[in-house]
């Protein structure tokens, strides 16, 4: 079952979207053949060779000119090979998005265009510990050193720092008459010192490296960002990372709806009226994946049309609050329900009806940016807001 696309059908599929479809055909290592972090790193090797690394970068520049709907489809194709893969992907093009978007300075284009050359992937470094998950604070500060300037950060987790060349790291900045800015810095891992504290050893997603780092960034005036950080995270950051959540949350359901439909075909129950049965609730789980790709296409278009330009009001805000908590309920609905339907043949850890692996990546969705914490700041702000269709 090839699961409903996250976008409305099109004539011609693009060609990110073709390649991230193909993706495994390429790859050098299969799952069987190499554990779960060996199979997520031969994936993004070929994620390089096939340039889909800086796919939302200009062709001019040696992109693929992808807009967001096509990275929210790019990420959809991965994450039902790879959850892990589909994380990294999401969390690296939101990155992406935002130096395209917003690191329009000379040096930030520089270091732009080696990225582009090198495929190199971009880390979050927004989380800080002591913070309780509030990325609109920062604790550490730019402190001068020499010419140039230093950022001590505590991070409790960062992915893939192993595959990243820079983070985009948040910090504190003193400015005239004692006050901050929250600026968001572009910190070259080849300029850092980086302590590494355990492997997180997380229930899913065991195809990330994800620790705790006390990160030394070391850096120019250039490497600082214009806009204020939260100007950049609602205009772009925030927006690009909940549709492209969203879209990994889809990809994950459909391998599940994928497994429960052929476990249908092959293993249909055999007591009188168990097929009619399996293929309703089959149906019903269809239903809810297809309102959960509906959200992402509004989104997407909200995106494309300017409404996640510029800072951001309450009732936008609001909504990228909602697609986060919206896509992760969905998606666990449709992976818990689609292991009911499967049974313990689905509960196995391996075997070709196994959602093992898929039910843990996709438990991450609810508790990645906690959907209490974001139902609770919306609910501070709903006598401000209406909806309207």
């Amino acid at each position: 079952m090839s699961g409903p696309d996250v976008t409305s059908p099109r004539a011609t599929e693009a060609e990110p979207v073709r390649l991230a479809r193909t993706l495994a055909e390429r790859a050098a290592a299969p799952p069987t053949a190499a554990g779960e972090r060996a199979h997520v790193n031969a994936l993004i090797a070929q994620l390089q060779v096939d340039r889909l690394v800086w796919a939302p970068a200009p062709r001019a520049v040696g992109g693929l000119d992808c807009a967001v709907g096509d990275l929210a489809r790019v990420t959809f194709h991965l994450a039902r090979l790879s959850g892990s893969l589909g994380l990294i992907y999401a969390m690296h093009a939101s990155q992406a998005l935002t130096l395209l978007r917003h690191g329009g300075e000379p040096f930030l284009e520089q270091l732009l265009r080696r990225l582009i050359d090198g495929q190199s992937l971009v880390a979050s470094g927004t989380s800080e510990k002591g913070l309780g998950g509030d990325i609109f604070t920062s604790l550490c500060t730019v402190e001068a050193e020499g010419e140039g300037f230093v950022v001590i950060k505590d991070s409790p987790n960062i992915s893939y720092l192993d595959h990243a060349k820079v983070v985009l790291m948040t910090a504190s900045r003193p400015g005239p008459r004692d006050r901050r800015t929250q600026v968001l810095i572009a910190a070259e891992t080849d300029r850092m010192e980086i302590a590494p504290g355990p492997d997180a050893q997380l229930m899913g997603m065991r195809g990330i490296l994800n620790r705790p780092y006390r990160l030394t960034a070391r850096f120019g005036e250039a490497a600082v960002f214009r806009d204020p950080y939260p100007v950049i995270a609602r205009a772009t950051m925030t927006p690009a990372i909940h549709i492209l959540w969203a879209a990994l949350w889809s990809g994950l359901a459909a391998a599940a709806l994928g497994k429960a439909q052929a476990f249908l075909a092959e293993r249909a129950p055999k007591e009188a009226g168990a097929v009619e049965v399996f293929a309703a609730e089959l149906s019903r789980l269809v239903d809810r994946h297809y309102v959960l790709n509906a959200l992402i296409r509004d989104a997407v278009a909200a995106f494309d049309q300017g409404a996640a330009a510029g800072a951001l009001g309450l009732v936008q805000t609001a909504r990228a609050k909602r697609l986060k908590t919206q896509a992760s309920g969905l998606a666990t609905e449709v992976c818990l329900g689609a292991l009911g339907l499967i049974g313990m043949s689905g509960y196995f850890e391996g075997g070709p009806y196994s959602l093992a692996a898929i039910v843990q990546d996709v438990l991450s969705a609810p508790v990645m940016i906690s959907n209490q914490r974001l139902v609770m700041a919306n609910a501070a702000v709903e006598r401000f807001i209406e909806e309207a269709p």
